[in-house]
């Protein structure tokens, strides 16, 4: 069987792929969500039970997609922060694939290659193609719903109807985002991508089809959220999306987050009037959309109006290293004569509008690139002929270094491509996420002068990473004074109480809270970390 050029060339790509994700993935980048994921996925997978926290359930916040394959491959590896690392870099490496395939489907082999090529070093899909974070395993479903839905336009049967189902369910319950390519069967039925619009009954009981297994896989997570929120909802994310979307005004999530007025921190960590719960976590109230969108409209169309601004911002920047095949893209002279490649224009806006109604996050706008990769992978195999087409329109075609231009503007793309990535990994600080060391040190402390059994002890902290270095179980503390914090942790039957620079060092109380011992008789300093960031632990007395 004789090996096609191209075979071989999209092997080299998924070597150069393969290459820079080794050479990425001892980066860090622990934070909140690799704890959450991590647990989450070990308690699923070993004791059949989707909890982390005793304040409130993390899985309520984070979809069981991710955790589940962390906790699966977690049997294998025994580390939960590696098996989260490895999830995201065979998912990565699989998408390479992926999007040769569907470049390839929506133009040609060229297309696909440059797909590939782009989607293997593109700079920011790089950095979260080795984080313990779920982009990289939903990008991976995200294009496999899409190729599968390719396919299907040509063989249509409903075992691939089936296939179809379980991927958008599984896309779906890695990132919420998900349920969002449910519109591709939807927008079939009425021949969005046929050669007309017309209403196709045939059409229509495939999508019900799709809908059905779709809706049959997510079930038991919808139960879930049902038990925990009290009202059928497609994420748990709402309550603290609308808080975020309120608190904002013109400012990137980082700082709203890390503001030195702890604005987000007094609306999501303090405490309920009765002391029971969190603010921003409590179960019993749920954030109403109806009234964060209708409630003051005037409001809300400023708040917007300054997030697209600022989405366009972060949009440019991230579009730098495929700006001029997607350029380009706009000039194929048969660009929607193949109707499918409509999806990769209503995506992408669908989320442009969406995003600004709450926050933007840069992590979060990726989705939007992914797309735009797809779409631009048709401007690079045109790009030479739309370049002709633009110089010739000019009067400019006898230009001799136009001409040199013209002819190696593939490989000008390539290289822009190149050193754009190779600038931004090095400049930026998308994934530049300092290691909690100290935290890591308290961990170890715990667990070797307690030695108690997994989830036996519970301590509480502002994040969970000396927990997870102990195997404790984790309770969020509370933006209180040090005694409202010592009832909270009592309330919660939590052993250890964390007090750390990094994360509480802005609040008010923080001098009073690592003082805690001066303050609150019922607990004994046991540990303190004297780097530059301090770390002290608490032990709550037994009575």
């Amino acid at each position: 069987m004789k090996i096609k050029k191209e075979h071989i060339v999209l092997a080299c790509i998924l070597l150069i792929g393969i290459i820079a994700r080794i050479l990425k993935f001892n980066d860090p980048a622990f934070v909140l969500d690799t704890v959450a994921f991590s647990r989450l996925g070990k308690n699923l997978v070993e004791y059949g039970r989707y909890t982390f926290g005793e304040n409130y359930n993390m899985g309520v916040f984070f979809p069981p997609g991710y955790p589940l394959f962390i906790g699966l491959l977690n049997l294998m590896v025994k580390d939960l922060f590696i098996s989260a690392k490895l999830i995201s870099f065979i998912s990565s490496s699989v998408t390479i694939l992926l999007s040769y395939c569907v470049g390839k489907e929506l133009y040609n082999e060229e297309s696909g290659l440059f797909a590939a090529f782009v989607y293997a070093l593109y700079p920011v899909i790089l950095a979260v193609s080795v984080d313990a974070y779920s982009d990289a395993l939903f990008f991976c479903f995200l294009l496999l719903s899409i190729y599968l839905f390719l396919i299907s336009l040509k063989k249509d049967n409903y075992f691939m109807s089936s296939l179809i189902g379980v991927s958008l369910a599984a896309a779906y319950l890695t990132r919420p985002e998900g349920q969002f390519l449910l519109l591709l069967p939807f927008l079939q039925v009425f021949g969005v991508f046929s050669e007309k619009l017309s209403f196709n009954r045939k059409y229509l009981f495939r999508a019900a089809f799709i809908f059905l297994v779709f809706g049959l896989v997510i079930s038991p997570y919808m139960l879930f959220l049902k038990n925990y929120t009290g009202e059928f909802s497609p994420t748990g994310k709402a309550n603290i999306s609308i808080l975020l979307g309120e608190l904002s005004d013109d400012r990137e999530y980082h700082e709203v987050v890390n503001s030195p007025d702890n604005t987000y921190d007094r609306a999501a960590f303090a405490l309920t009037k009765d002391k029971s719960e969190l603010q921003g976590w409590n179960r019993r109230e749920n954030r109403s959309l109806k009234e964060y969108l209708f409630y003051d409209p005037l409001t809300l169309i400023k708040r917007y109006q300054k997030n697209v601004m600022r989405e366009i911002k972060t949009l440019i920047k991230l579009l730098i290293p495929i700006i001029l095949p997607l350029f380009f893209a706009f000039f194929y002279r048969e660009l929607f004569q193949k109707k499918i490649r409509l999806i990769f224009i209503i995506f992408p806006l669908l989320f442009f509008f969406m995003y600004p109604m709450f926050i933007i996050i840069e992590k979060q706008t990726l989705l939007i690139v992914v797309f735009l990769i797809l779409f631009s992978s048709g401007g690079f195999s045109n790009s030479q002929q739309a370049y002709s087409a633009l110089i010739t329109f000019y009067g400019l075609e006898k230009n001799r270094t136009l001409q040199f231009v013209g002819r190696n503007i593939k490989y000008l793309i390539v290289i822009i491509l190149i050193l754009s990535s190779m600038s931004y990994l090095k400049y930026s600080k998308f994934d530049n996420v300092p290691d909690p060391i100290e935290h890591k040190r308290a961990g170890i402390f715990v667990k070797e002068t307690v030695n108690a059994a997994y989830e036996k002890l519970n301590i509480m902290s502002a994040r969970p990473y000396v927990s997870y270095y102990c195997d404790a179980r984790f309770t969020m503390l509370p933006y209180a004074d040090s005694a409202d914090v010592f009832n909270f942790g009592t309330l919660h039957n939590v052993d250890y109480i964390v007090i750390d620079k990094r994360h509480l060092g802005r609040w008010d109380n923080y001098d009073e809270l690592k003082n805690m011992h001066e303050h609150v008789p019922g607990v004994e300093l046991v540990y303190e970390d004297n780097s530059p960031e301090l770390l002290r632990l608490f032990k709550i007395k037994n009575e």
